[in-house]
């Protein structure tokens, strides 16, 4: 009797014991789950993003409407009227974005001042003119400042070539201006290809796999994923979970760092980039072709005005910082290199003047912070500074800023 009672109690204690233990693992996760919630801007950017998926729907700090919108003739262009709009380029990249339309009626939104004066310059481009700063940060009003020359910025992000060319037509024309700064990023010739396949005008010339689906998840998991910090951070770590619920998720392979003598953390790796840029793909290759067609027209209207139509080559942050990138990217790197050798081609072929900038901007990165944003492909403010000027030197050098 005695022995049998022994092993009740002996029972009794260790489901006790498992009860405890089961207690402490729920606080445990409740409280991993707030501090999460509570510190989630301490995380690294590609777990941000995954917390603020779970917390707000989207993977940025709070819900907003982007400043831009597919359009059949641009590919996307910005929407007018806006009043300081918050957009974001990553969760630590936040600025406001204020727009206008040129003239009543117009359609497309710019983010430039109301143009009451005489107009010496226009800037054409795509996100790297539009800027991903505040206004008075980006490179434009910065150099509309130092010149202090009459300039209106007409960049739209996610655009092409054939876009700019549109805007230059339709905008710029009116304007007549002597100056028409015309901005180009590597990936333009991809987003010439994506218009026109857009538009039904080229075929699908590739197959792509789409990174991830939701489609064989459990219902539970799926469950999890709209309510835990915890699992949405755990799912982005674990290589046996990992995967990637948003296009900006799947942004910098967590091996690819490399820290400045600043102290400051330049993050790359980020698959879009080798991708979009190498001019391998057939894709790419037809982009190439639809931008030499709208570069050419260009080249003659500007110059039937008497105007100078001037290339921007802005480089990528692989490239600027390639003693800190070229290792850990391969071959990688010459991918990313070949559309800007590419626009430097069109240069020659079309016998356009043009300003790589790659070379001016490697120079000051030696010397200085940052350049680009620690997580996000644009320029920083510094950096857009930092183009400013070398912009308005190198004009200035050519004898091109004189009236």
């Amino acid at each position: 009797m005695a022995s049998h009672l022994n092993r009740q109690s002996a029972l009794r204690q260790r489901f006790k014991q498992f009860l405890i233990i089961i207690v402490w693992l729920i606080a445990i996760i409740l409280l991993l789950e707030l501090g999460l919630r509570l510190f989630v801007r301490g995380l690294p950017p590609s777990l941000q993003e995954a917390a603020y998926i779970t917390m707000n729907g989207v993977p940025f700090p709070e819900s907003w409407d982007r400043a831009w919108t597919r359009q059949p003739d641009h590919y996307f262009i910005l929407k007018p009227g806006l009043v300081d709009a918050v957009q974001f380029g990553s969760p630590s990249v936040r600025f406001h974005v204020s727009t206008i339309e040129l003239w009543e009626g117009g359609g497309i939104g710019f983010r430039t001042r109301p143009v009451d004066y005489f107009v010496d310059v226009i800037a054409l481009g795509d996100s790297f003119t539009f800027c991903f700063t505040e206004r008075a940060d980006c490179w434009v009003t910065r150099f509309e400042a130092d010149t202090e020359l009459g300039v209106v910025n007409l960049g739209q992000p996610g655009t092409g070539s054939h876009s700019h060319w549109l805007i230059l037509r339709d905008f710029g024309k009116p304007l007549r201006p002597r100056l028409v700064l015309w901005q180009f990023f590597g990936n333009d010739f991809n987003d010439d290809y994506g218009l026109f396949k857009a538009r039904g005008e080229l075929p699908l010339l590739e197959d792509v796999a789409s990174p991830d689906s939701d489609a064989e998840a459990s219902e539970t998991r799926l469950w999890l994923r709209k309510r835990s910090v915890l699992y949405a951070v755990l799912e982005s770590v674990l290589p046996g979970w990992r995967r990637f619920r948003d296009p900006n998720m799947a942004k910098f392979d967590e091996r690819y760092a490399a820290t400045l003598p600043t102290g400051e953390q330049l993050r790359f790796g980020q698959r879009y980039e080798p991708s979009a840029m190498d001019m391998s793909r057939a894709v790419n290759q037809a982009g190439y072709e639809i931008a030499s067609a709208a570069l050419s027209k260009a080249q003659a209207l500007v110059s039937s005005w008497g105007g100078q139509l001037i290339i921007l080559i802005i480089p990528t942050r692989e490239e600027v910082y390639e003693s800190l990138t070229a290792t850990a990217l391969g071959r990688d790197l010459a991918a990313i290199r070949s559309a800007r050798l590419a626009m430097l081609k069109l240069c020659a072929e079309l016998n356009l003047v043009c300003y790589n900038a790659l070379a001016d901007m490697q120079q000051q990165a030696e010397k200085s912070q940052l350049l680009y944003y620690a997580d996000d492909l644009h320029l920083n403010p510094l950096g857009n500074r930092v183009f400013a000027e070398l912009l308005r030197d190198h004009l200035r050098a050519g004898g091109m800023l004189d009236a």
